[in-house]
């Protein structure tokens, strides 16, 4: 499906969007950081990937670093807590929740696109799954150059809710940082070419078409899934990019990159699987309008509802941002347009990274919440998660 716009997208015969509430800021003091793919736990828990978490947890209460002092530059222990990724859990109600730091992540360092990036979190069998992308550093995106590349990401696994993952690269990732990256310059030694391996560990996904992949989410550690496989949506940029493409594995071969497989539509609403990711085509294509993407599955609509974003400026955030969310009966689509905001919520929010916590949606009422960040540019009081209520409804016009 490509379209030029997402209003040319054919609107929904089935939902309606509204939004019923205002936005609602974590709780946590200081607590700073974007992305934020979540897992609805076995153990009942939401677990979130936090990128560029611009916090750190102390004795006397969250530490947040100062620009004018030198920032993320300040000591290596403040950088590597400030820096990339880190893994966290929400806790608390959505009308007023919080965030407790799990894992620092000490290896996966490197503020933005010149660093680690969360981009899926997923539970399944009891298993944590995180997908982190940039893991070889800045690359160039796929088509704008101002846009942020997505490149090169890699699946780690957990069997005790993000204590502890696998592989371990956080030796690897951070010797590499220090050999190859000039924090103080924030740029890397190397060219892009001479970083497609390091010390022969190379990332699963290289490159960009499955840059960023994040995990289609099923309920409560996958419970509600269709089949027996796992599926992964995945944008060719951070932001701004065009293509959106789907891949799949089965749920107990998640961290081997020889079974996934990935679609290659016909045309006529159906796909193909091919192991060859090179051969795969966009289940969507909208240029310009296709950014670190969200689906869903509502088991109580037995439909998926897809979620992607743009800002107005590539890789800024002063013009603000754009909301699409769409429909569909299959992973792969044919997509409707369910809800289009040119300006989501305000422009200096500049609001980013859509998510839907599963665990805080209701499937009888269709009301849930939806996960984000926002301007990193201005910081506070938009660069933090934060929620805002939504609904879903049925549509009985039969209206177009």
């Amino acid at each position: 499906m490509k379209f030029e716009h997402p209003t040319a997208i054919p609107m929904s015969k089935t939902l309606f969007f509204d939004w019923v509430g205002e936005r609602i800021p974590c709780k946590s003091i200081n607590v700073r950081g974007d992305t934020h793919p979540v897992a609805w736990g076995s153990d009942g828990e939401l677990y979130v990937g936090t990128g560029d978490p611009n916090w750190m947890p102390t004795k006397e209460g969250n530490y947040v670093s100062n620009p004018d002092k030198g920032g993320w530059l300040e000591s290596d222990e403040v950088y590597r807590s400030m820096s990339g990724l880190v893994v966290e859990k929400l806790t608390g109600c959505p009308e007023a929740f919080g965030l407790e730091r799990i894992n620092d992540m000490k290896g996966f360092i490197g503020a933005g696109g010149g660093g680690p990036k969360p981009t899926g979190m997923a539970s399944v069998d009891g298993k944590l799954y995180y997908a982190a992308q940039n893991l070889l550093g800045t690359k160039p995106p796929r088509f704008r150059e101002k846009s942020q590349h997505g490149s090169d990401a890699t699946i780690l696994c957990s069997e005790d809710f993000g204590k502890t993952w696998t592989p371990d690269l956080n030796d690897l990732l951070s010797e590499m940082e220090k050999e190859q990256y000039e924090r103080s310059k924030h740029s890397w030694r190397t060219p892009p070419e001479q970083r497609s391996e390091y010390k022969g560990w190379k990332p699963m996904f290289p490159g960009n078409l499955f840059g960023g992949l994040s995990f289609v989410q099923f309920g409560k550690n996958n419970e509600d899934a269709v089949d027996e496989y796992v599926y992964a949506i995945s944008a060719d940029h951070w932001d701004n990019g065009r293509d959106l493409r789907l891949g799949r594995v089965p749920k107990d071969s998640i961290m081997d990159r020889g079974k996934w497989e990935f679609a290659i539509p016909d045309g006529e609403h159906n796909v193909k699987w091919t192991s060859e990711l090179e051969k795969s085509l966009p289940i969507l294509e909208i240029d310009k309008h296709i950014s670190t993407p969200e689906m869903v599955f509502i088991r109580s609509l037995n439909k998926y509802i897809l979620l992607t974003w743009a800002l107005h400026t590539d890789f800024r955030t002063p013009t603000g941002s754009e909301l699409t969310i769409l429909e569909a009966n299959k992973p792969w689509g044919p997509f409707s347009l369910v809800h289009y905001d040119w300006m989501w919520y305000k422009r200096e929010a500049c609001c980013y990274t859509p998510r839907i916590p599963l665990k805080w949606f209701d499937y009888e009422n269709l009301t849930g919440y939806l996960l984000h960040s926002g301007n990193w540019e201005t910081q506070l009081p938009y660069y933090i998660p934060q929620v805002r209520k939504f609904k879903f409804t049925i549509r009985t016009d039969n209206c177009r």
